[in-house]
């Protein structure tokens, strides 16, 4: 087996070992610091298809996010002219009055995989911090995380303040959590549903594809 298809397939299937053992090869013989990223996010999205087919649960996806940080210490040496450009920027947090973050920091590391440039608000963000984000880092989409009922209120409060601050319309609003349903996107006026992680990432590159065609 190559080694582009042994990292795939170790990241893949969460072995650590042989996803860090990999990538020291790769990096010893002489591959690309695009080239093992690649890889990386591949296997990664890989965890994120399984994790919808049901082969993989909450703590596989939190374990592969710990895998990718590893490797991603691995391979950051090999950099060389610079980081890649972003393939787009997101905000994101969990609303005022929730402080569960599991599932947005695994967003956060499959966007980051992704080449996407994260600014992560943390947890318990009030509505006005979420619109001091959006104007001084003008991202393409802004990510709303929620598992409490209580934080769908608490979305309804930040999308109305992004329409009073004049910033509703120069962003995209997507919004995922336990507590989050295609019911309450069209309630809170947002722009997407964020239902699996897979469809957390195909939304932030439709958005920036569409972008692009819009130029």
């Amino acid at each position: 087996m190559d080694l582009n298809r042994q990292l795939i397939e170790a990241m893949a299937d969460l072995n650590e070992d042989l996803v860090i053992a990999t990538v020291r090869q790769m990096a010893a013989e002489g591959h690309s610091f695009e080239e093992i990223q690649q890889c990386l996010n591949t296997g990664i999205s890989a965890v994120g298809t399984r994790f919808e087919r049901g082969d993989y649960f909450i703590a596989d996806l939190i374990v592969s996010g710990m895998i990718y940080r590893s490797a991603l210490n691995e391979r950051e040496p090999l950099r060389s002219g610079g980081a890649p450009r972003p393939l787009g920027k997101v905000v994101i947090g969990v609303v005022a009055g929730d402080i569960h973050d599991i599932g947005k920091d695994i967003i956060v590391s499959l966007l980051r995989a992704e080449r996407f440039d994260v600014v992560d608000l943390g947890i318990d963000v009030k509505p006005e911090r979420f619109v001091h984000a959006v104007r001084n880092y003008h991202p393409d989409v802004v990510l709303l995380s929620g598992v409490l009922t209580t934080a769908q209120e608490a979305m309804v409060q930040t999308i109305q303040a992004l329409t009073d601050a004049g910033l509703r319309d120069q962003v995209k609003v997507l919004i995922g959590g336990l507590c989050t349903s295609e019911y309450l996107m069209h309630h809170v006026g947002a722009d997407g549903w964020a239902y699996d992680s897979n469809r957390t990432v195909r939304f932030c590159k439709e958005v920036v594809d569409a972008k692009e065609a819009a130029k």
